[in-house]
């Protein structure tokens, strides 16, 4: 028969834990005497729950964050401009052939042709040219080959081998150069044939009336001038353009070159009215041809034919550079600022208090900046003055702009100095970025300095601004502000 103690030993020396159930004769009875189980408390176990909880919590929020993608940002020149494509015109005049014939040219494009100079010759049947050919000889001067030599001389200079363009550029020149040469030497034995044998029946050499810069394009706009130039202008649906110089048989009357008659030329480009406002007050202006992006600075003229705009550039340089040219497409170079370059995707704005500069004061246990607070007393119903530093974020020459979140709406604040009162109501916002340097976003206020496309250049050391190398949010929309974000 076992009795309670013995019942309790012998669980002592099992080390029975769990909640047992013992059947124990009592009096004749059974009885059934249940034990607590002791709990032990495992260290190790809990550390282990607590990391693994964490991580599941940590990669749950991950998952479920926008990436933040970060902007270092650089100090850079930022460029503002605008696109227009502008008109030729030019003091130019076609000359025709007196009469049909083969022609035959003595003078390249662009090359400047001296009063009474012979430009072509014109061959009706063609009887002196066949006579000369299969020669193949070209004769050069002293002066010819002492041309040639400079130019090489030229090319070896300031030859770059990282720049093979210039070896085009020179094989170029040098044909040209070849090519002049063989037309005054055929020139040269033309005339000697001539005198020598007498043969000149349907052959003559044809003079310019005039000097001038030959041109061998002709288009529909030849003879335009600047007044003659209207909105029809530009539309190029009917506008025409070829050459002149070919080996063909001309007809009598045909237009076999054209002489441009001065150095003085102009481009005239159509404005709309937001361009017109942006540029009427400018005198000159820096250009960027589009098309060789060769760039240079001409004076302009602003005028209004009836509801159009036209800024008129001239030029007196470069006019030989676009003798095939009618129409030119121009980059205007309006500004050009440097400072800090940020993308436009950063930008965000954050409303703030506009609190008036006499409300400000300092006060407290310390020299904080800030305003006195109106509050009643439950008691007496009296007004109380209860000081409260606020960090003033920008001001100008009347207000001051406190973060909104500083204080509530209708906040009773008071002036010392003129004993008024007002609730905090006035809400301005002010532009800046997210600053992120400290793995949380700070807003950081900016000012804008110019802004072109995608980007826009801000002002250095703005208070509570941005610097050099600073790291903001390059899309400010998936920022809350003061959030952590690493």
């Amino acid at each position: 028969m076992y009795n309670g103690c013995d019942i309790r030993r012998k669980a002592g020396k099992n080390s029975v834990l769990a909640k047992q159930k013992v059947l124990v004769k009592q009096n004749g009875r059974k009885k059934v005497i249940k034990f607590k189980k002791r709990k032990n408390i495992n260290i190790g176990t809990l550390i282990f729950l607590f990391i693994a909880v964490y991580i599941v919590l940590f990669v749950f929020y991950s998952a479920r964050k926008t990436p933040m993608a970060i902007y270092e940002v650089p100090e850079e020149n930022l460029y503002k401009d605008m696109t227009v494509t502008g008109v030729i015109t030019r003091e130019e005049k076609l000359y025709y052939t007196p009469e049909a014939g083969y022609v035959n040219y003595y003078f390249r494009s662009g090359s400047r042709v001296s009063k009474n100079a012979s430009v072509y010759s014109l061959d009706a049947n063609r009887s002196v040219y066949d006579m000369l050919g299969g020669t193949g000889e070209v004769s050069m001067t002293e002066e010819d080959i002492a041309e040639v030599k400079r130019m090489i001389s030229s090319f070896q200079g300031k030859y770059d081998p990282a720049d093979f363009s210039a070896v085009y550029e020179l094989k170029e020149n040098l044909t040209i150069k070849v090519g002049q040469i063989s037309d005054n030497n055929l020139l040269d034995r033309m005339q000697d044939m001539i005198d020598s044998t007498g043969i000149s029946n349907g052959f003559r050499f044809v003079n310019a009336d005039s000097s001038g810069v030959i041109s061998y394009t002709s288009d529909s706009l030849d003879g335009l001038t600047v007044d003659m130039v209207n909105s029809s202008t530009f539309s190029q649906e009917d506008y025409t353009s070829s050459p002149l110089r070919s080996s063909k048989q001309y007809a009598a009357g045909e237009a076999v070159y054209k002489l441009i008659g001065s150095d003085d030329w102009q481009i005239v480009c159509p404005l709309s009215m937001e361009q017109y406002m942006e540029l009427k007050e400018r005198t000159s202006l820096q250009f960027t041809v589009k098309k060789d992006d060769f760039s240079f600075r001409a004076p302009v003229e602003f005028t209004l034919r009836g509801s159009d705009y036209y800024m008129v550039i001239s030029m007196t340089r470069y006019g030989t550079n676009y003798l095939e040219d009618r129409f030119l497409e121009l980059e205007i170079m309006l500004s050009k600022e440097k400072g800090l370059k940020i993308p436009r995707t950063a930008l965000t704005t954050k409303d703030f208090y506009m609190i008036p500069l006499q409300y400000f004061t300092v006060g407290g246990d310390s020299n904080d900046t800030g305003l006195y607070v109106v509050t009643y007393s439950a008691q007496t119903g009296q007004p109380e003055y209860r000081f409260m530093p606020a960090e003033i974020y920008y001001q100008d020459s009347d207000f001051a702009y406190v973060d909104k979140e500083a204080f509530l709406a209708q906040t009773t604040i008071y002036c010392a100095d003129t004993q008024e009162t007002m609730p905090l109501a006035q809400i301005s916002t002010l532009e800046g970025v997210y600053q992120v340097n400290r793995g949380y976003a700070v807003f950081r206020r900016i000012e804008r300095v110019e802004e072109n496309g995608d980007y826009v250049v801000v002002a250095k050391g703005t208070s509570r601004g941005i610097s050099v190398y600073d790291h903001i949010a390059l899309n400010a929309e998936n920022v809350v502000d003061s959030s952590i974000i690493y």
